[in-house]
């Protein structure tokens, strides 16, 4: 089903997010592109018109109550196709905003994925590569969070672990404005625990697991129009703790309709990184 992008003089935009469609097994996907014989995924998904609301029109969201965030925050990295130097200088940068935005005692920044959409191209074997992800989908359940932190942590992670731990995404456009594929947030504070469906997610080396999002008329969506290369979402995937409301946002890029050639090609970096709270975490 294709839906055609609407926007309203208010900023609120009718467009299609992909959502997981109901199945009795239990599903998964690929995190790689499959080879012809390779088992086909039964991870299904469905086109939903969704009301998705333009934050320049008025209000915001925040990590504590919404599960997400729009900051101003400027970089002095200029060579994200680099990965070397991403690691180096970028990665200290993004801890720096997510001790701040999450007040963590510790970050742990620990891979990162530079998406480009079609007209610019991917290369499907690099592992920070990749296309824009139009299901609404967690990187993360708490079960698959907490092992990725247990094998990242090693030693330190009985400590750590004690105490409330977030996984988090920072993400940025590298090109502005940003019209091709803009991000979609979900409300997390809209999203009821049966919204979210685990999906196993396998690749070459290992097995992941994460939620996609199924449909429900109480989600409010969200997304900043004409980001520039200055902002930056802070996502939550997974918040281990049980009295947060933005526990989670589901997020995923849509078709706002843009064509032309003032619309530049998608591009864009996410980084991934827990935060550690509490004395554990300290040092």
């Amino acid at each position: 089903m294709h839906v055609a992008p609407r926007q309203a003089p208010t900023g609120e935009v009718s467009a299609a997010i992909e959502f997981i469609a109901a199945g009795g097994e239990r599903p998964f996907a690929y995190g790689y592109e499959p080879a012809p014989a390779d088992p086909a995924p039964t991870a299904r998904f469905e086109p939903r018109a969704v009301q998705i609301r333009d934050l320049r029109h008025g209000g915001a969201l925040s990590l504590e109550a919404n599960g997400a965030a729009l900051l101003d925050r400027p970089t002095a990295c200029r060579h994200f196709d680099d990965p070397a130097q991403v690691r180096a200088r970028y990665y200290p940068e993004c801890a720096a905003i997510l001790r701040q935005a999450l007040g963590a005692t510790r970050v742990l920044v620990y891979d990162h994925n530079v998406r480009r959409g079609p007209r610019l191209g991917a290369e499907a074997q690099r592992t920070d590569g990749g296309r824009p992800v139009h299901h609404a989908h967690t990187d993360y359940t708490p079960r698959s969070a907490r092992r990725r932190a247990q094998q990242l942590a090693l030693a330190e992670a009985s400590k750590l672990l004690r105490h409330r731990f977030v996984q988090v995404n920072l993400w940025r456009p590298l090109r502005a404005p940003l019209r091709e594929a803009p991000l979609a947030i979900c409300d997390g504070a809209s999203v009821a625990p049966a919204d979210l469906r685990t999906v196993e997610l396998l690749y070459r080396d290992r097995i992941g697991e994460i939620f996609y999002l199924a449909h429900s008329r109480r989600h409010r969506w969200y997304f900043a129009s004409d980001m520039t290369t200055d902002e930056v979402w802070v996502i939550k995937n997974v918040d281990v703790d049980p009295a947060g409301r933005g526990r989670v946002a589901p997020h995923g890029a849509f078709d706002l309709g843009r064509r032309g050639a003032d619309v530049p090609p998608r591009e864009s970096i996410e980084v991934r990184a827990f935060a550690f709270f509490g004395p554990a975490a300290e040092g």
